[in-house]
């Protein structure tokens, strides 16, 4: 009985072993693509590397938690000082596209959510994105930040944006729906959102 016992154990502690290892393996992977695509197809630099190049206005992503980069393509405008700026406790309300983030490009093909109208009529016309027949509202996605009302990757990103900036924000499925299918969303997906701030209340 004990001899059963003891396999048991070791059978179970063997399969959590395995699970930890391929969970660390989905995660360093789609950390690394991450960094490659922003390095590479964006030509982004990490935020603590700015002191260290001579251009002026430096492109460059941030880093939050474990692991989300934000990318705020404005970020140099005149005009960006004058807007408010996100903090937590804010309600936001955005406009956005919703990716899966397969270390490209994103497409209309890995578009699972929006709200803005021209994407949902090209998704529609389209048929050939997975999720066309959803019924996706058209209105802003009104949040408080910091309020664990939308997925971690994106309630931290928002603060030190500001009102009326265009923020992209790629997260590891860490940061987002994390191991399980959620919806229309592939267990352990990296994803990516491509959004503008459109209202900011204090």
């Amino acid at each position: 009985m004990k001899r059963l016992f003891y396999i048991a154990v070791a059978t179970f502690a063997g399969l959590l072993y395995t699970s930890c290892n391929e969970d660390t393996d989905v995660f360093a992977t789609q950390n690394d693509s991450l960094v490659k695509y922003l390095t590479s197809n964006r030509r982004l630099i990490a935020e603590e590397e700015i002191g260290s190049v001579i251009e002026d206005n430096p492109l460059f992503y941030s880093t939050f938690g474990r692991y989300t980069y934000r990318y705020i393509p404005n970020y140099y405008s005149e005009e960006r000082n004058e807007w408010s700026t996100v903090e937590a406790g804010d309600r936001v309300e955005i406009e956005f596209d919703a990716y899966i983030f397969n270390g490209s490009e994103p497409s209309i093909n890995d578009l699972y959510w929006s709200n803005i109208p021209a994407t949902i009529s090209k998704v529609e016309s389209s048929k050939t994105n997975p999720y066309f027949d959803l019924n996706w509202a058209e209105t802003p996605l009104s949040f408080v930040v910091g309020a664990g009302e939308v997925i971690q990757g994106l309630d931290e990103a928002m603060v030190g944006c500001h009102d009326q900036d265009s923020v992209q924000v790629y997260m590891t499925y860490t940061m987002a729906y994390g191991k399980h299918l959620i919806g229309t969303v592939p267990k352990q997906s990296s994803v990516a959102w491509y959004m503008k701030i459109v209202n900011v209340i204090k």
